[in-house]
């Protein structure tokens, strides 16, 4: 009979009045976080559902770790099972519920309102307004931007950054569609997760690219199969939030993409679902007029981001790792982005938006031109240690930007 198996979730240590605590986070968004002792570390990484409680209890024993009696990894079983962090009938119920629930729902709601950014509509023009001053003027009609790349932070967080780099935008008669390519923090099993549903903000509904995406499911049927990833996802959600102020009522059709890490994976099944979406998409793309918003950040390190204790020169190493990552993009180098992308640093990990960055990169056209509008390094939110990487940056075609 198999026994209790822990969903992949993502752990941080939380430090709770002189004591540690590991918190579960989910990142599919289906259960809330759970703090528990540290010590419950050790029981975690043994419910891989092979193992009984009792069997867990000899395993530990037998490497002289813990003495933890049945009865209690029994009772933590049932509180995880309880919580939807088992990966048992009861979670996959209440996934099921919450997958059809987003399927049948016309729009995506705005599931951040009121934590992330205001929830009311005047308070949140207000917040955007001073982050974006000027609207009127943002707007180019000769030398218009490409692509974007922006933080996926709340507006107050990073005004100056979003100020310099939400400028030389098209024109909204100018452009047949905005696609999102936004970073996807969840667990996928295909590279990328489209939707066709409308995002919804505190301002109104987003249009939806929807003839976009039926020639993109033509092509790539896979597409929309994971769009329950959009369900949760903030990056997506805190872009359309800026674009719905700054186009207001003209906002062209918007087709969220999310980036999850199996599109950079060396694998050959994945391999050929990334090659046939920069196919399929650098198609569509020939035929419109489109503006890239890249929605994405650089390092992230630290317990804060489920990383190791912070080195010294954390901010330093994390600096130049990320200047390294962005010349990439600047030269036009999607391969040495790739690369760099891939490189796995035991204290620093690795930079959290590499998926939407490196699949930017293979979209933009050959020669294109970039400039970095700003970079700097900023502590976490919350108690816990940790470093982010963030940067903005602008993309014109040969020949067009500054």
């Amino acid at each position: 009979m198999p026994g209790p198996k822990l969903r992949r979730l993502d752990r941080y240590t939380l430090d709770r009045d002189g004591e540690p605590h590991l918190v579960l986070h989910d990142p599919l968004a289906l259960s809330e976080p759970v703090a528990l002792p540290a010590l419950a570390g050790a029981v975690l990484d043994l419910l891989d559902g092979q193992r009984t409680p009792a069997q867990i209890r000899q395993s530990l024993l037998m490497r002289g770790a813990l003495d933890i009696p049945t009865a209690d990894i029994e009772a933590l079983v049932a509180d995880l099972s309880d919580a939807g962090l088992l990966d048992d009938p009861r979670f996959r119920a209440r996934w099921q519920a919450h997958h059809e629930a987003f399927l049948e729902a016309p729009t995506r709601a705005p599931r951040h309102a009121g934590t992330l950014y205001p929830d009311d509509p005047e308070t949140l023009r207000a917040t955007l307004s001073r982050a974006l001053p000027g609207r009127d003027g943002r707007f180019a009609q000769r030398r218009a931007a490409l692509a974007l790349i922006c933080p996926h932070q709340p507006a107050q967080a990073i005004p100056d950054l979003l100020d310099a780099t939400a400028r030389d935008l098209p024109p909204a008669e100018q452009l047949d569609a905005i696609v999102i390519l936004g970073t996807d923090h969840g667990v996928g099993l295909t590279p990328y997760a489209a939707t066709g549903k409308r995002y919804q903000t505190p301002l109104g509904e987003a249009p939806a690219a929807a003839r976009l995406l039926a020639e993109l499911e033509e092509q790539l049927p896979w597409i929309t199969r994971e769009e329950i990833r959009h369900r949760a996802g903030h990056s997506v959600e805190l872009a359309v939030c800026a674009l719905h102020y700054l186009y207001e009522d003209s906002c062209p059709p918007i087709l969220p993409i999310l980036c999850g890490q199996s599109s950079l994976a060396r694998r050959e099944g994945l391999r050929a679902e990334v090659d046939d979406f920069l196919a399929a998409m650098g198609r569509a793309l020939a035929r419109r007029r489109v503006l890239l918003w890249t929605s994405a950040e650089l390092g992230h390190a630290g317990p804060a981001y489920g990383g190791p204790a912070l080195p010294p020169d954390a901010s330093a190493r994390l600096e130049r790792r990320d200047r390294a990552l962005l010349q990439s993009l600047l030269d036009g180098r999607p391969e040495r982005l790739l690369r760099a992308c891939l490189e796995d640093d035991p204290q620093l990990g690795r930079a959290s938006g590499s998926a939407a960055l490196v699949t930017l990169a293979r979209l933009l056209p050959l020669g294109y031109q970039a400039t970095l509008t700003g970079y700097r390094v900023a502590s976490a939110p919350g108690v816990e240690p940790g470093l982010a990487g963030l940067a903005g940056l602008r993309v014109y075609e040969h020949g067009v930007g500054e």
